[in-house]
């Protein structure tokens, strides 16, 4: 009887432990998602910053060199930062000057798509098929979007 009561309470007690971990790993995977949806805002908030101090510097003090052997910074009537390395477009270039870290939460190397027309600079920065970050500058509007695409 007693070696009964016993094997009663291990095999309740298992099924606790177990529902409590099915529990942390389900409750895991939903904070990981959310931490990386954060990310993706909170990076795209930093572009816009950067971009924002790129344009206050080139309104106060006009374009500068970075070194001697560096082109100078070309920005549009408006003092944006434009997606333009020598003369040619450059999207790669675009996020170098405005996210120099590049990765996001563990996320990096991000494929570019230039979507560019003669009207607008627009480039986007797509880290996996779920996660993807434009930054767009038409008729002189800056703006950058975090794209969470739902699959």
């Amino acid at each position: 009887m007693l070696n009964n009561l016993q094997r009663s309470r291990f095999v309740i007690w298992s099924v606790v432990i177990l529902f409590l971990i099915v529990g942390l790993l389900s409750a895991s995977e939903t904070v990981e998602e959310e931490a990386t949806n954060t990310a993706f805002i909170v990076a795209s908030k930093q572009i816009l910053d950067r971009a924002n101090r790129f344009k206050q510097q080139y309104l106060l003090t006009g374009v500068e060199r970075n070194s001697i052997s560096e082109q100078p910074r070309l920005y549009s009537r408006t003092g944006w930062i434009m997606p333009i390395q020598g003369s040619e477009r450059d999207c790669n270039y675009w996020l170098v000057q405005l996210y120099p870290q590049g990765r996001i939460l563990g996320l990096s190397s991000p494929s570019v798509e230039d979507k560019s027309d003669n009207i607008q600079f627009h480039c986007s920065y797509h880290y996996s098929d779920k996660y993807q970050v434009d930054i767009l500058l038409k008729k002189e509007r800056f703006s950058v979007k975090a794209n969470i695409l739902a699959l």
